[in-house]
């Protein structure tokens, strides 16, 4: 596992090779739609921009021993996902709109302002708590948060105007992390109507080569390395894949038709997972 160092340094080189990606793409390109729903190329750029708000807010008040929402925000994990979801999406317009021109200039401001914080961060401070909306997180997680935001975010920009377009390799590590610790049972809740107990394997090929199981019990999901007990369904496919389906940017049935993924074991169970 790379060190928080190492991951910070990649927050500073992948920012900077998606600011010279940007800066050559035309006003066209920017009003193009993204594949995040609702947003403009543009408008994926102001979210990456806006979210470094956060960041900071949280990240200042965590390394204090402060965890609670910063000023104008609720507790963690009280609003549902798609409140927040609905809630962010005009909010970024918005904020698009209104800097016009200087999109572009105010993205690279921002990523410049947090690799500062994140370079002046203590070791003592990684692993304090800090709030997000979702759920309290140590300080180590919001660097493969914003990792898992600037790889799913490129792929929303440049997947709609060069359909080989991947997501970022070097990222993949920490967006594993990130959904492992986070996402799965966060944002990405498969079968959680079930009553009974449900195992569904991924076997993963490729950058990240790794077997977990998402587990579905009481109601509740989280990720684990899959061990010995018996999966309801088995999943194989390649990491870029398992991310892709597990952020919602290709359902399951489209991963399988295209040949990324094959699906062994219960198929009415394996339909849960999807929905």
């Amino acid at each position: 596992m790379a060190s928080p160092e190492q991951r910070i340094e990649l927050v500073k080189s992948e920012s900077r090779r998606i600011q010279q990606y940007l800066g050559v793409l035309s006003a066209e390109d920017m009003a193009r739609p993204s594949a995040c729903d609702a947003w403009e190329v543009g408008d994926v750029v102001a979210h990456l921009t806006a979210a470094v708000d956060l960041y900071e807010a949280a990240i200042s008040k965590g390394i204090t021993g402060d965890s609670n929402p910063p000023e104008g925000l609720s507790a963690a994990g009280v609003s549902s996902l798609m409140t927040r979801l609905e809630e962010n999406t005009q909010r970024v317009i918005n904020l698009r709109q209104d800097m016009g021109d200087q999109l572009l200039t105010a993205f690279s401001k921002r990523c410049e302002d947090l690799t500062q914080l994140l370079e002046g961060l203590a070791d003592t401070d990684w692993q304090k708590l800090c709030y997000h909306p979702g759920k309290v997180i140590p300080v180590a997680t919001y660097v493969d948060l914003r990792l898992a935001e600037l790889a799913i975010h490129e792929w929303d920009i440049r997947s709609k105007l060069d359909v080989s377009t991947e997501l970022s390799a070097l990222c993949l590590p920490a967006v594993m992390d990130f959904i492992s610790a986070f996402v799965v049972g966060t944002m990405f809740r498969p079968g959680i109507g079930q009553t009974e107990t449900i195992r569904f394997r991924f076997e993963l090929t490729g950058t990240v080569p790794s077997s977990h199981d998402i587990v579905v019990e009481n109601r509740n999901v989280h990720m684990e390395s899959a061990r010995e007990a018996t999966p309801n369904v088995t999943f194989r496919c390649d990491t870029e894949t398992f991310v892709l389906v597990a952020y919602g940017r290709i359902s399951l049935n489209k991963a399988e038709s295209e040949g990324r993924l094959t699906v062994k074991g219960d198929r009415e169970l394996a339909s849960l997972f999807s929905s």
